[in-house]
């Protein structure tokens, strides 16, 4: 069976620093009373009519941040969520354009509340992403087949899994709207988010970072009386 979310035995990635980490501690519950703090035991649940609610807390081996989760189990299924920090902390490289970074600061902020709300801003933001570099088919599935081979090899794996997770020919309201609010499969809002984070780096930051280089050393040239790097 694996491990939770964020407890011991788990891998994953920090809320806080965004480190991929093992989390090797055991998980406790950490309460405060008048006389000082105290731990009880990793799991504590309340049970009734067939429900459960468990909560349980754990530290980033990196930052040596706490990490608290509710895991909520019913007749329909379970659900968890990050109730600290309340959302993942994730930023957006400056050289990603305003409204892109705006709908992906919105969609992580609002994960934790609503799963398909966040899936549907992520979306957006790819297709306005895929929009910007040009790749203009008619819905997002489309403009995902013509953007995979241009993308490196794991990149454009990870792509198709949003679509795969997503199931779009299923729900091909969210190939053609992505604005709207539909169902989502487990773990497409997150996921996506994460793909959204790689293609920033592809398209925005590494051809910045690139040219600050060979402008580095196109100077550098210069200075030597030498002609400048060829281009492709």
């Amino acid at each position: 069976m694996n491990p939770e979310p964020y407890s011991h035995g788990s891998t994953g990635k920090c809320p806080h620093c965004q480190f991929n980490v093992c989390f090797d501690e055991p998980a406790l519950i950490i309460k405060t009373s008048p006389n000082g703090r105290y731990s009880l035991p990793a799991f504590m649940a309340t049970e009734s009519g067939g429900e459960s609610i468990s909560v349980y807390s754990s530290k980033c081996p990196s930052c040596q941040k706490p990490i608290a989760v509710i895991k909520v189990e019913t007749k329909q299924g379970r659900t968890r969520r990050l109730v600290y920090p309340f959302g993942v902390v994730r930023t957006v490289p400056p050289e990603v354009p305003k409204p892109l970074q705006d709908d992906f600061l919105e969609a992580a902020a609002v994960l934790q509340i609503s799963e398909k709300a966040s899936a549907a801003l992520s979306r957006r933001c790819l297709q306005l992403l895929l929009n910007d570099k040009g790749f203009n088919q008619r819905d997002l599935s489309e403009q995902i087949d013509a953007a995979i081979p241009k993308l490196p090899t794991s990149l454009g794996e990870n792509l198709d899994a949003v679509r795969n997770i997503g199931n779009f020919a299923a729900h091909p309201l969210k190939s053609k709207d992505t604005g709207l609010i539909v169902d989502v499969e487990p773990e497409e809002a997150e996921w996506t988010l994460e793909v959204l984070e790689g293609l920033f780096d592809f398209f925005y930051v590494q051809p910045v970072r690139a040219k600050a280089k060979q402008d580095k050393l196109n100077a550098k040239l210069a200075s030597l009386r030498k002609p400048p790097m060829k281009t492709p």
